[in-house]
């Protein structure tokens, strides 16, 4: 079972819960985190509902071994999320959509690397008239809500929030209530543990 979902963790007191609360910091030392901790004394589940519950507004930043997760949140409310590594592609999103096809994929990848250009691959794919702009809001907001359930699997590294941080303009982003996500995230990573298990077998 996964460890987000282990029958035998007992829930931790409100006490043990809290994370450190951090002094401002001298300006030329950059934003300072306005909290900060372990997740392996408070889980990422916590964290996150600890944001809801509080209705905070900003940035979480969540480093772990082999990869971290940034994730913005408005007045409680994930609105927007991305992982350093281990995160599905747009193009392959739709592609598993079966909303482009291989074909389609491969081209616009070889035409996107040889033009240089720094547009995000998703406008690109638009301009190619591959993908259709609701298709494609879809597959962003599918890769927000993966880069959520990727995260609760994280069980040893640490946390920091800053407090107003907003996500760039551009970004796409959603407007997730905490507690569906978790109920979301539960179905989908038992779903993939089933899909191994069946592969193994």
């Amino acid at each position: 079972m996964h460890p987000f979902f282990r029958t035998g963790r007992k829930p931790q007191s409100r006490q043990e819960t809290i994370p450190t609360v951090q002094p401002r910091a001298a300006a030329a030392s950059g934003p300072a985190a306005s909290l900060q901790g372990d997740i392996g004394a408070i889980p990422v589940e916590n964290i996150f509902q600890l944001l809801d519950f509080a209705a905070l507004t900003g940035k979480l930043e969540i480093q772990v071994k082999d990869n971290s997760g940034i994730f913005y949140f408005r007045k409680g409310m994930l609105i927007h999320g991305l992982l350093k590594a281990n995160q599905r592609k747009i193009g392959q999103i739709l592609l598993d959509a079966q909303a482009i096809t291989e074909e389609q994929l491969q081209e616009c990848l070889q035409s996107y690397k040889q033009s240089g250009t720094r547009q995000r691959f998703g406008k690109f794919l638009l301009e190619k008239g591959y993908a259709q702009p609701y298709l494609l809001d879809k597959s962003l907001l599918n890769q927000i809500k993966e880069a959520f359930f990727e995260a609760l699997s994280w069980n040893e590294g640490s946390f920091k929030f800053y407090a107003g941080q907003e996500p760039a303009p551009d970004e796409i982003q959603m407007y997730g209530r905490i507690d569906r996500l978790l109920i979301e995230g539960m179905v989908h990573i038992d779903h993939v543990s089933s899909t191994e298990e069946d592969g193994v077998a």
